[in-house]
């Protein structure tokens, strides 16, 4: 995954940012503790969000207490001493990921970067065979999600026909998937895998968007680029076919998140209900907003950040 799944911190309370910082912080430890000291630097916002919905949906009361960050003693950090499960399971999901993800990257990537990202590969590999000691059905399940989604792309390069939902289902299913084992409740089960699912499908469309620029640059796949024929000019010129890709990315993140949020609204999360309403209400909709406007020097003010646009560039 990529990142997006993040709070919007301006809008959060102090003890809900230290409850958060604090998951964040767990799974930074885990990660180091299951991979190497080095499979710390692979955490990013989205599996600190599902390692706290599957906190916030278990039995186990969680427990945080002040403690020392390991990279950096002098820093104090937050540290969850209960619900290791979760941390566990999201620390080797980020493992299989960062595998796979490097894998796409390489194939995807001009001869330069594809060879700087050969050079990770052993590394890669050596968390992959940990993670896959805690978690062989993931691996198993992204596994095919990659050659589903190389499939899609091929067809799509191959034939010009470029069917949005087909691209995104790939990614969709696999965080469905993933979403529906952070429960035990058969119920909370059923609701995680909708919502993984929109989910999965809002992170497709809006890696697509925030890359358009660069892959276009790059000369990398891109639905977007290849649905509406973008080329380096249009990005440049800021034509009306580059403009009419950006609110058609716009729109579907719109459709995605409106669903995930639908589903989202079926959880108990208890305690951490107002940081999940935050992710879901304005995290989300600051990270739709980055990736269709990418932050100018000192240009936009906090307050400004809070709605998502409709693809009508700012003035």
């Amino acid at each position: 995954m990529f990142g997006y799944i993040r709070v919007y911190k301006p809008q959060l309370k102090i003890c809900e940012y230290e409850t958060y910082r604090s998951i964040y912080c767990t799974l930074c430890r885990y990660l180091g503790r299951q991979m190497g000291l080095p499979a710390r630097l692979l955490l990013n916002y989205d599996y600190t969000f599902m390692a706290m919905l599957m906190i916030a949906l278990s039995d186990e009361k969680p427990c945080f207490e002040q403690g020392r960050c390991v990279v950096n003693p002098m820093k104090k950090c937050g540290n969850c001493r209960t619900n290791a499960r979760a941390f566990a399971y999201t620390a080797a999901l980020t493992g299989i990921m960062f595998y796979y993800k490097l894998k796409d990257s390489i194939a995807d990537s001009t001869a330069g970067r594809r060879l700087l990202w050969r050079t990770l590969q052993p590394y890669a590999a050596h968390v992959r065979k940990k993670a896959m000691k805690l978690c062989p059905e993931e691996d198993a399940l992204v596994a095919e999600y990659i050659t589903r989604q190389f499939a899609a792309e091929s067809k799509a390069k191959e034939t010009g026909e470029i069917i949005i939902d087909e691209l995104c289902q790939p990614t969709a299913d696999v965080l469905s998937a993933f979403a529906e084992r952070l429960a035990d409740r058969d119920s909370d089960r059923t609701v995680l895998k909708h919502f993984g699912y929109f989910i999965g499908r809002w992170i497709y469309m809006i890696d697509a968007l925030d890359d358009l620029d660069r892959d276009l640059k790059n000369g990398s796949f891109n639905p977007l680029a290849l649905k509406f024929g973008l080329t380096q000019d249009d990005a440049a010129g800021k034509t009306e076919r580059w403009e009419q890709a950006r609110i058609y990315g716009n729109d579907s993140l719109n459709m995605s998140a409106a669903e995930a949020v639908k589903y989202y609204e079926l959880l108990d999360l208890g305690e951490f209900k107002s940081i999940g309403d935050n992710v879901m209400y304005l995290g989300i909709s600051d990270a739709q907003r980055s990736a269709l406007f990418p932050p100018v020097k000192k240009r936009r003010r906090n307050s400004d950040k809070n709605q998502i646009n409709t693809g009508v560039e700012e003035k």
